[in-house]
């Protein structure tokens, strides 16, 4: 009886030290895909894009901002009637995640479907670089 409550004992030890040393990932559970885009080569003018999305029980949206336009990215979320929700965020650093909303000051239950809503913060020359792109986690 001994041995093997011992023997239970080490294997959820064991168990919770590979759990806890396992690779990590962004926001494991969450909803992810890649994402991308192009904005207006002249020009600031809003890109909205036509897909929507569901936030999941995490309550929050996040960007891994990965293909660097020319000028920093301002991305925001809207609704289904059109209507952005959630401030512009500001994003320019390779490799950085922003969150772009949160369930605190903006309303973002689970459920609620979202879009993406994005821009430069200049003008865009046609000889520069007006592509982005990452991993979008809700």
């Amino acid at each position: 009886m001994f041995k093997a409550r011992a023997a239970f004992t080490t294997l959820v030890a064991v168990t919770s030290v590979l759990a806890l040393t396992g690779s990590a990932q962004a926001d494991p559970g969450r909803p992810n895909n890649p994402i991308n885009g192009t904005l207006p080569a002249v020009g600031k003018d809003i890109v909205q894009y036509s897909t929507y999305r569901t936030v999941s029980a995490w309550e929050e949206v996040d960007f891994r901002y990965e293909d660097l336009i020319s000028h920093y990215l301002r991305m925001g979320l809207r609704d289904t009637s059109g209507w952005q929700f959630t401030p512009t965020k500001v994003m320019g650093t390779r490799n950085s995640t922003y969150t772009i909303a949160t369930n605190g000051p903006v309303s973002l239950p689970r459920g609620k479907r979202f879009a993406i809503n994005a821009r430069s913060n200049g003008w865009m020359l046609v000889s520069q670089d007006n592509w982005w792109g990452g991993q979008l986690y809700w």
